[in-house]
């Protein structure tokens, strides 16, 4: 194998953010050489990233909040959605079993509800949550395609 090519599979295999100037895992340095390694790594990756919101401030002084926004927030909405849907369903069904009419329903034994039927409504959830992810990813790619559609 030439230099070259040992040097392409180096980049490959042990990207810089894992193994150090001697290949070796991060994981596998010592405590002091580990904590020395990310904070080597945290310096660069901090330098390179107030480098880039310098320089887009210089260009338009809110261009950093926009990029923050679309880049941070709106990924991070999606997260805070299925959190408040998961929070929600879980706290109806302790609901549903306090009222009076429900109760009988919700409550074992069920006596006027199907306990599978009872069950389905929080696989529903689950089922409505993944149909949900695959629909906002088609839709979400459809502009990030520059308008190529699906």
């Amino acid at each position: 194998m030439t230099p070259n090519e040992r040097q392409i599979f180096d980049y490959l295999l042990k990207p810089d953010d894992s193994y150090n100037a001697n290949g070796v895992y991060w994981g596998d340095m010592s405590w002091l050489e580990q904590i020395r390694f990310v904070a080597k790594g945290d310096a660069q990756e901090t330098k390179r990233e107030a480098s880039s919101v310098w320089s887009m401030f210089k260009k338009d002084p809110l261009s950093p909040v926009s990029y923050y926004f679309k880049n941070m927030v709106l990924p991070g909405a999606g997260l805070g959605l299925e959190g408040y849907v998961l929070f929600s369903i879980g706290n109806l069904k302790p609901l549903f079993q306090a009222q009076g009419s429900f109760a009988q329903c919700w409550k074992a034994p069920y006596s006027a509800c199907n306990a599978t039927w009872v069950a389905a409504v929080e696989y529903m959830e689950i089922s409505g949550i993944i149909v949900g992810q695959i629909l906002v990813g088609v839709l979400g790619d459809c502009p990030g395609s520059a308008g190529d559609g699906v």
